[in-house]
């Protein structure tokens, strides 16, 4: 059972966090504050800058040697098998799909569905 305190401690590291979200889906949302295309170059600001410097720090200060290998065993076949699944839907929707001679990009789009959904299913771990 989770006592009141380990309770507390979660609360305190999660609640900060989704004030700020909260905060700025209301800034954008509901107020106003931000056009666009101030999103848009924040947007190209966390993607280009800021996401791989911190990247960067969490990698460099994490020793591989003290990992528990059956959790990193764990992890590499999850993410195959989310790759293998994607693989393979997205090459039965292009099989499907696809009409000689409509020269449509329609492999690109699935391509692009299938690197979105497999960076959203295994960016958490």
């Amino acid at each position: 059972m989770i006592t009141l305190g380990e309770f507390y401690t979660v609360m305190s590291a999660v609640v900060p966090l989704y004030v700020a979200m909260i905060l700025a889906y209301g800034s954008v949302r509901w107020w106003k504050l931000l056009t666009p295309a101030q999103c848009s170059g924040i947007n190209r600001f966390v993607a280009i800058f800021a996401v791989p410097l911190l990247s960067f720090q969490i990698i460099s200060h994490n020793n591989p040697y003290d990992m528990n290998p059956r959790f990193v065993a764990a992890d590499v076949l999850q993410k195959l098998i989310v790759l293998a699944v994607l693989a393979s839907w997205s090459k039965l929707k292009r099989c499907k799909d696809s009409v000689p001679g409509s020269g449509s990009n329609d492999k690109c789009k699935d391509l692009d569905w299938a690197i979105t959904l497999f960076m959203v299913s295994t960016l958490p771990n």
